[in-house]
C-alpha cells in the first residue's frame, strides 16, 4: 500500500466500517454517532512520520491522556515502537510520541488464530485495511485474518477484535512486553518481575510488572493492570520465563510472562477487551474501567473520543492553503496534544491535590515551540505543567529538565525550566506562585550539586561552579565524555537571562547583579579570528583542533557544530550582530548558515530563520521560513526528524501560521503565513485572527501589515498586543519590499522600549 493510499484516511475507513461499529451496550457517558462529514479531525493523519525519523505512533490517546494504545513493530522501530512498513507484534497500552529513546510499551494484547508457538514471540506476517484518526485505529492482521480496532478513554484502552470462523481463536496478553523487547540499550526498559492471574469466571486477567532502566537511569517502576473481556473464554493458559504455553494455568510469576484466552468463533464474531493501567494499585486500575467504560459500546467510546479531539483541534482553525498543507497542520496540532500527560489521578501521595503532569520529555526541546504555543491556546494545561515543575522542586528538590514514570530523566545541556518559567512569567500566565518559581530556578542558577562522580540530572546544571569561576564551561574541565563546553555555556547564559527576568522582582540585588553579568558571558566564547563560538580550555586558550562543520556531541558542541551553535544568543541577538560587525555581515553569514546548515527539526537552530528580523531583513525570514517547510510533507516519511514531544510539529505550526516566539521573552516574529486565514482561540474567550488573503506559494512576502485596523510597520509583536484578542492583517506579495525593516525586536544590547 502506498504512502498516500486511501486506507490511511479515517474518513474513508469509516465508510468501510459500516454497521461493524454498532455497539451492544451503553457507555456511562452519552453516545454520539460518528459524523459522516469530513472535518479537520479527518485531516489528521497519525501515520504521517511513522516511516521516517519522527518516532511517532499511530495509535489512540485523548489529549494529554494517560493511556496511549498503539501497535508495536518490535526492535528497530524507533522510540515510539512503530514503523509503518514493519510487521505488528502486539498492541500495548502506553507510548510517548516523538521521543529520542524507547520507553513503556506496557502490557500488549494480540489476537490470533491457530498455533501459539512461543507466545511472546508472535508476529504478524502482513497487514491490510490499516487506518487511523483522532480516537481511532484499525488494521487487519495476516495470517490470522483478525481485524483489530482501538479507541480509548482518558485511562482505559478499548480493543475490538473481529475473528474469522475458527476453533482456536485467541487473545494473547503479553505482560512482559516492552518496546524493545530484551534488546538492551542506554534507553530501553526491561521487565524485571511481576505476576498475573486469570479469573475466567469474571472474564478478567489482572497482575503487575516492575520495569527497570530506560533513559540512562537505574530507576524502576511498577505497573498494575486489569484486562476485562465481554466474552467468556472456552479455555485459557499462561506462560512463564521459559516461554512455553501451559494450558489451564491461571497464575504465573516472572519477568517474561503472559496469558492467553481461547475462543471458538463464528465468522465476524467480535470479542471486546478493556484494559486499564495504574502505577498506584490494582484497585485504581479497576476503578478507571468502572468510571470511564463500564459498558461495551465501542462505537460510543470512539464517538466520545472524537468529540474530545474536536474541542482540542478547534483551538486553531485555518482556511486556504492546499489540502496537503492542512493535513500537515492539523496532524501537527494533534501531536501537540499527545504529551506531556495528565497523571493527576496517578500523582504520588506527597503531591496531595497538586497538578501532576508526567512524561515531560524534555524541556530542552519543548521550551522553544511547544510551551509557548500551549500558553496561547491551552493556557490551563501550560499552567499545570509549570506548577508540576514547581512541585518537582517542592517535593523532590529540583525542577529537572525531563521526567517520566515518577523519575527525573536524562538531561540535555542547560536548565531549560528557567526559560519555561520566564516565558510564562512575561506572558502573565495565571495561577502560578512566582515567588516559588524564582526560588526553583534560582537554585538551578546558583547551586552546584553534581560533581562528575555523581552527575545526576535532578541535580541541576553540569559543573555549574566551574562555569561561574571561568565565565564559561571549559572543554578540558572534566573527563566526562561529552563536556559540550560551547553548547552548555550558551545554554547557561540563556538560562541566566531567563532567571534574571524573575530576579528583578523577586531576587536580591546581588542575584540581579551577578545574573546581569552572566547573561553576557556568551562573548567569552566568541573567537573573532574565525567568527564562530568556539570552545576554551581552563587556561583561556582556544580548543583545538577547530573545524566549524564537524558535527559532534563531545568537548565543544551538542547535536551540531559551530555553524549550528554560533547563533544561540536568543536573548541578545543585537549583541551577536555587534560581534559580527553589523547588520550586513550578520545577514551574510546567517544566510550561509541557513542555506547550508539549517535543519528545522534540530532544536539548537530552530530560531535561525527568524533572526533576520533583528537585522532589518524580515523578507529573508519570510523566504527561508517558507523554504524550510519543504522539509515536511504529509507522507509517512513527512517528518524530517525526531518530533521530540511535538517540538518539530509545533515549529511547523508556528511557521505555517506566520508568527514565531522567542521563548522566554514576550514577543513574536512575523513570518510568512501559509494560509489565507487562521483563528487561534486563546483560552480566555478571545481570538487572535491572522488574515493573509493573498497568501500563496508565490506570494510569500509581506508588503504591509495592520494590527486591529492600524498600520503596523514592524515585523514583530509583543504578547500584550495579541493576548486580549487581535486581528493581524498581512498584505502578501510575490516580491520582497521594505516592510518591517523599521525597529528591531528587543535585545539586551539595544532594548526596544
Amino acid at each position: 500500500m502506498s504512502d498516500d493510499a486511501p486506507a490511511h484516511r479515517l474518513g474513508l475507513a469509516l465508510c468501510r466500517l459500516g454497521s461493524a461499529l454498532v455497539g451492544t451496550l451503553t457507555l456511562a457517558t452519552a453516545a454520539w454517532a460518528t459524523p459522516p462529514d469530513k472535518s479537520r479531525l479527518d485531516l489528521v493523519d497519525p501515520f504521517l512520520g511513522t516511516s521516517g525519523d519522527g518516532n511517532v505512533f499511530p495509535g489512540v490517546s485523548l489529549p494529554f491522556g494517560f493511556i496511549q494504545v498503539s501497535p508495536d513493530t518490535g526492535p528497530g522501530s524507533g522510540a515510539a515502537g512503530y514503523k509503518f512498513h514493519k510487521p505488528i507484534r502486539g498492541f500495548s497500552q502506553q507510548h510517548i510520541s516523538g521521543m529520542g529513546g524507547p520507553l513503556y510499551g506496557h502490557i500488549a494484547l494480540l489476537p490470533i488464530t491457530g498455533d501459539l508457538g512461543q507466545p511472546s514471540q508472535l508476529v504478524s506476517s502482513g497487514k491490510s485495511e490499516e487506518a487511523a484518526g483522532p480516537g481511532y485505529y484499525q488494521v487487519r492482521l495476516a495470517p490470522w485474518d483478525v481485524k483489530v480496532a482501538l479507541t480509548a478513554t482518558r485511562h482505559v484502552a478499548l480493543h475490538r477484535h473481529t475473528f474469522p470462523v475458527h476453533a482456536e481463536s485467541r487473545v494473547v496478553i503479553n505482560v512482559g512486553h516492552v518496546l524493545y523487547g530484551t534488546e538492551k540499550s542506554w534507553s530501553s526498559a526491561q521487565p524485571v518481575g511481576g505476576e498475573l492471574r486469570v479469573d475466567a469466571a469474571r472474564r478478567e486477567v489482572t497482575g503487575h510488572m516492575t520495569y527497570q532502566g530506560a533513559r540512562s537511569s537505574k530507576r524502576s517502576w511498577k505497573v498494575y493492570f486489569v484486562a476485562q473481556l465481554d466474552t467468556a473464554p472456552e479455555s485459557f493458559g499462561s506462560w512463564d520465563d521459559s516461554g512455553k504455553p501451559q494450558g489451564g494455568s491461571g497464575a504465573v510469576n516472572g519477568k517474561e510472562i503472559g496469558a492467553y484466552l481461547n475462543f471458538k468463533t463464528t465468522a465476524g464474531q467480535v470479542v471486546h477487551s478493556k484494559l486499564a493501567l495504574s502505577y498506584q494499585s490494582l484497585e485504581q486500575a479497576r476503578s478507571y474501567i468502572q468510571q470511564e467504560a463500564p459498558g461495551w459500546d465501542f462505537n460510543a467510546a470512539h464517538a466520545q473520543a472524537r468529540e474530545v479531539w474536536k474541542t482540542a483541534l478547534d483551538t486553531i482553525s485555518v482556511e486556504g492553503g492546499s489540502e496537503d498543507q492542512q493535513r500537515q497542520f492539523y496532524t501537527a496540532l494533534y501531536r501537540l496534544h499527545l504529551t506531556p500527560n495528565d497523571w493527576s489521578r496517578e500523582r504520588p501521595a506527597r503531591y496531595d491535590d497538586q497538578p501532576y503532569y508526567e512524561n515531560i520529555l524534555c524541556l530542552w526541546d519543548t521550551f522553544r515551540t511547544v510551551n509557548p504555543l500551549l500558553t496561547l491556546i491551552q493556557p490551563k494545561v501550560q499552567a499545570d505543567i509549570v506548577n508540576t515543575l514547581l512541585n518537582y522542586y517542592r517535593f523532590d528538590g529540583w525542577t529537572g529538565d525531563a521526567h517520566s514514570a515518577y523519575h527525573f530523566e536524562h538531561v540535555q545541556n542547560g536548565s531549560s525550566a528557567d526559560v519555561v518559567m520566564a516565558d510564562a512569567y512575561v506572558k502573565k500566565l495565571p495561577g502560578i506562585d512566582w515567588k516559588l518559581a524564582y526560588q526553583a530556578i534560582r537554585k538551578n542558577a546558583f547551586v552546584d550539586h553534581n560533581p562528575e562522580a555523581d552527575y545526576r540530572p535532578e541535580h541541576g546544571r553540569f559543573r555549574l561552579d566551574d562555569y561561574r569561576r571561568y565565565g564559561y564551561v571549559p572543554t578540558d574541565i572534566s573527563s566526562y565524555r561529552a563536556v559540550q563546553g560551547v553548547s552548555r555555556t550558551l545554554e547557561y547564559v540563556h538560562n541566566d537571562a531567563s532567571v534574571l527576568t524573575l530576579a528583578r522582582e523577586f531576587g536580591s540585588a546581588a542575584d540581579v547583579a551577578e545574573l546581569e553579568r552572566r547573561q553576557l558571558w556568551y562573548r567569552h566564547l566568541w573567537d573573532p579570528s574565525v567568527s564562530f563560538m568556539r570552545g576554551k580550555r581552563r587556561d583561556g586558550s582556544w580548543h583545538t583542533p577547530f573545524d566549524p562543520v564537524k558535527e559532534e556531541t563531545g568537548p565543544q558542541y551538542y547535536e551540531g557544530h559551530a555553524w549550528t551553535w554560533s547563533w544561540h544568543v536568543p536573548h541578545d541577538v543585537q549583541g551577536l550582530i555587534n560581534l559580527l560587525g553589523g547588520n550586513r555581515p550578520f545577514v551574510d553569514k546567517l544566510s550561509r548558515a541557513v542555506e547550508h546548515h539549517y535543519e528545522a527539526y534540530n532544536e539548537p537552530g530552530m530560531l535561525q530563520t527568524f533572526m533576520f528580523v533583528h537585522a532589518g531583513r524580515p523578507d529573508l525570514t519570510q523566504y527561508y521560513s517558507r523554504k524550510a517547510l519543504s522539509y515536511f510533507s504529509s507522507r509517512t516519511d513527512g517528518l524530517p526528524g525526531n518530533d521530540d514531544s511535538a517540538t518539530t510539529s509545533a515549529w511547523l505550526i508556528w511557521a505555517m501560521l506566520g508568527i514565531y516566539p522567542n521563548a522566554g521573552q514576550d514577543y513574536y516574529y512575523i513570518g510568512s503565513p501559509s494560509f489565507t486565514k487562521a483563528t487561534l482561540k486563546l483560552g480566555n474567550g478571545r481570538e487572535l485572527v491572522i488574515k493573509a488573503p493573498a497568501a500563496s506559494v508565490d506570494n510569500k512576502y509581506v508588503g504591509a501589515a495592520r494590527l486591529d485596523g492600524k498600520t503596523w510597520p514592524q515585523a514583530w509583536l509583543r504578547h500584550q498586543h495579541i493576548s486580549a484578542g487581535a486581528e493581524l492583517h498581512l498584505q502578501m506579495q510575490s516580491r520582497p519590499g521594505g516592510w518591517g525593516a523599521y525597529r528591531p525586536p528587543p535585545s539586551i544590547s539595544s532594548p526596544t522600549q
